[in-house]
């Protein structure tokens, strides 16, 4: 298992799928607003829901979302490489890592929310 391949893989695959959400969801909301007099005008303090799929600004927040969790996605790879190479040191290492980067990403907003 060559894990270089598969984690430039993941890199190379994720930031363009995020590129791609990112700069679609921009143009489409360019697009709708252009017609205003002034696109800078609109109100960004409405909260932009993850449901919401008619907001093009939802769109670019997917992209973020996956811009997110490359490195998470990349850990976990490392976690099933080193499982699989029996590489006790660096899967635990791996652990520690995935452990911390979940709990900054899914329990600290809510402490801190």
């Amino acid at each position: 298992m060559d894990e270089k391949k598969v984690i430039s893989t993941t890199l190379r695959i994720g930031v363009i799928i995020s590129t791609i959400l990112i700069v679609s969801g921009m143009l489409i909301f360019v697009a709708l607003h252009s017609s205003s007099k002034d696109i800078y005008s609109y109100n960004t303090s409405v909260s932009v829901s993850l449901l919401d799929y008619k907001n093009p600004l939802t769109i670019s927040l997917y992209g973020l979302i996956v811009l997110i969790l490359i490195p998470v996605l990349i850990v976990a790879e490392q976690v099933a490489i080193y499982a699989y190479e029996r590489d006790k040191v660096y899967l635990i290492l791996s652990l520690i890592v995935l452990s911390i980067m979940l709990f900054a990403i899914l329990v600290m907003p809510r402490i801190l929310h």
